[in-house]
Formats: C-alpha cells, structure tokens, sequence
C-alpha cells in the first residue's frame, strides 16, 4: 500500500531533507554582491562559456543602476538575523513598463544545499505572478 504525503508550505518534497526558513523578495541594489556570487556558481555548474558572462559592474549597472534595467531578480534569501542569499531568478520582458506581455526567465538558480526544498519552486512561482 502507498502512502501519499501532504505538504506542508515549505516542507521538502524528499524524506529526510530538511526544511528551510525562507522568504522570496525582489533583489535591491545592496544584494547585488551576493547575487552576484550566485551568479559565478550558476556559470560554473552550467559551464556557460566565458564569452556570455556578463562581469560584475555590467550586471550590477545593466540589472540595478539603470534607470530602465534589462533584467529584473527575485532573490531566496533565509530568514535569520543576518540574511543570507541562497537563490535567485533573472527575467526581463520583451518591452519595456508593459503589462500583459510575456515574461522571459533567463536564469534560475538554488544553491544546492537549498534545493529540494520548494525554493525553486517559490521563485518560479514568484516570477510568474507578475505576468
């Protein structure tokens, strides 16, 4: 006999994997270090090749300095006394201060201690809702 497991908000979709204390919020231009961290880990596991990398000054003017930025970001982050970021998701729309038109996800990444726990989930989720 099967028995099926109900889920709790935030509960792991896999026994024993512990679950976390999270918050999904839109990244400001103070999270751009740890973003940007992220973002080294994502093109390391990834194996994006060099040439589409973006440096750190281009993605902290391109997604947090410019007045129409080319990106926008969704941050996981914990919630403890020091917050700490553990995910985030990059879009953009195709033109700009446009509602109603599709939303494009360029990347979305959990650090893998956090995955498995409904973080990429809630970001996706997250991003989706501004749609």
């Amino acid at each position: 006999m099967t028995r099926m497991k109900t889920l709790c908000a935030m509960e792991s979709l896999v026994e024993g994997v512990p679950q976390v204390n999270f918050v999904i919020c839109p990244a400001v231009i103070d999270d751009c270090d740890q973003i940007y961290e992220l973002v080294q880990e994502y093109y390391s596991e990834y194996g994006i090749p060099s040439s589409r990398q973006l440096n750190k000054d281009t993605f902290k003017r391109d997604g947090f300095e410019s007045q129409n930025p080319s990106f926008q970001c969704f941050i996981a982050k914990t919630r403890k006394e020091e917050d700490v970021i553990f995910g985030f998701v990059l879009w953009f729309r195709p033109s700009e201060n446009t509602t109603g038109q599709p939303v494009f996800l360029e990347a979305l990444y959990v650090s893998k201690p956090y995955r498995q726990k409904h973080v990429e989930q809630a970001l996706f989720e997250k991003t989706i809702q501004i749609y």
